[in-house]
Formats: C-alpha cells, sequence, structure tokens
C-alpha cells in the first residue's frame, strides 16, 4: 500500500510487549507470561502514511491470535515534537522579575569556583568495601538500596540510596558506571557518569541518550524512563554474608 501511494518506509518504528518484562530487554525474567499486551509505535513523514497504519490496525485484532481488547479505537496520528537542548553563556542572559508592574533586575555571579563537594566522581571505596576471598552471596541490587529515576530531555538519572550506612562502601564498588551501562545498554546509548551524594549515603547515576530522543519524541511505552531505577535495582551484586547477617 506504501508503495502504491510512492510513500517511503517509516522513520522509527517501535515494538514492546507489555507484560513480558521487554523493558528489562536481556534480563526478562518472564518466560510464560499468559497475558500482555502489544506495544506498536511508528512514525513517518507523512500524515497519511500513519493514517493508513491505524486503519490497518484493525486487521490484527480481528486476524491475530489471541484478538484485541481494553483499547479505545483506533488511535489518532500526531505530530512528534522533539526539544532542542543547548547550553547559553549566562553573560548573555539578563534576568529580571516583574512584580505588579515593576520590573527588577536579577545580578547572575559570574566566575564563581565549582563546589568541590558536588563534583565528579566519589572517593575510591574502602579497601575491605569486598575482601577478596570472602564468603559472599549473590542478590538483586534491590536488597541493599533504594532507587528512584527521572528524566531531563533525552538524560534519564537514577538515585541509589544504600538501604543501610555500612552497605555503601559494597555499592561503591559493584555497582559502577560500567556496570550500569551495562546492565542498562539496551536502553542507555550513551555514556553513564556517577556522583556521589554525601550526607545520606546514596549516589546518582547520569545516563546521557537514555530515553530513544526523551519526552515527546520518545516511541517507547515508559519515555521518561520512570521505571529505570527498577530495572537496575534487579541487576546482581556480590556482598558478602556477614555484611546481610549483621542486618
Amino acid at each position: 500500500l506504501f508503495a502504491e501511494n510512492g510513500w517511503g518506509d517509516y522513520t522509527r518504528t517501535h515494538i514492546q510487549v507489555l507484560g513480558a518484562e521487554s523493558c528489562y530487554g536481556p534480563h526478562a525474567a518472564t518466560g510464560a507470561a499468559r497475558e500482555v499486551v502489544l506495544w506498536v509505535a511508528v512514525m513517518h513523514p507523512q500524515k497519511e502514511a500513519l493514517e493508513l497504519f491505524a486503519r490497518e490496525v484493525a486487521a490484527p485484532g480481528t486476524s491475530w491470535s489471541p484478538g484485541t481488547t481494553g483499547v479505545g479505537g483506533r488511535p489518532s496520528p500526531g505530530p512528534s515534537i522533539r526539544q532542542c537542548a543547548f547550553l547559553l553563556d549566562k553573560a548573555r542572559v539578563e534576568p529580571a522579575v516583574l512584580i505588579d508592574g515593576e520590573r527588577r533586575g536579577i545580578d547572575i555571579p559570574m566566575g564563581a569556583t565549582p563546589d568541590p563537594a558536588s563534583a565528579g566522581e566519589p572517593q575510591a571505596p574502602p579497601p575491605d568495601a569486598h575482601p577478596a576471598g570472602s564468603d559472599t552471596i549473590e542478590v538483586p541490587l534491590v536488597r541493599l538500596a533504594y532507587g528512584r529515576s527521572g528524566d531531563k530531555g533525552d538524560i534519564s538519572n537514577i538515585g541509589l540510596i544504600a538501604r543501610r550506612p555500612d552497605y555503601l562502601p559494597v555499592l561503591r564498588a559493584q555497582v559502577t558506571p560500567e556496570r550500569v551501562k551495562q546492565w542498562l545498554g539496551h536502553l542507555v546509548q550513551g555514556q553513564v557518569t556517577r556522583y556521589d551524594l554525601p550526607g545520606f549515603d546514596a549516589m546518582n547515576f547520569v545516563c546521557e541518550a537514555a530515553l530513544d530522543g526523551g519526552g515527546m519524541a520518545s516511541l517507547r511505552n515508559d519515555p521518561l524512563g520512570k521505571g529505570m531505577a527498577q530495572i537496575l535495582l534487579s541487576m546482581p551484586v556480590s556482598v558478602p554474608r556477614s555484611l546481610l547477617g549483621a542486618a
């Protein structure tokens, strides 16, 4: 039908099987789900091509196994709006506040030195964080930490908070940017940077090119990466038995 109309192929497509842990990628543990939802998203420069796709959805609903239910009819094509993020020299900005018709300028400090407490990688883990030859057990990360994820543009950040202060050295040693990048490689296309959050036993992982374009531009079922912390929390880590026993 596309050929008959002289249309090119879809510019982007995305397929997920919700309920079969598609978002976990190679780490999916569900092999015999009895109920799933198929998520299909496509993109094309011509609206007419997407209207045709929406009409053709009826055929799978009546012919495929086992059928269609729980949906609200044929989808309607909508524009894909993609943000363009960039940095702007603050010297070129003149902020002001407008209160009751009076405009007041605001001074911006220039040339301030960065706060060293908030910069870069945390200190190296203590040498006894994971003693060589110690009796260890492999557990999912969720046993040691809480997680919460958020987004800005095409960047996802995952905060991990140790459930106990004495878990933090193990988390630093085991949950490295390289391991996070490997575990989330089916979702994160860019680099992963780890930042220490001193004072409350936490770390923050900033994952770039992680949201399929981010927000409105993403075709994923989870375009803002709100489930990425839970995916990371399923990653196995090795912990000294004595440490878990003390808990």
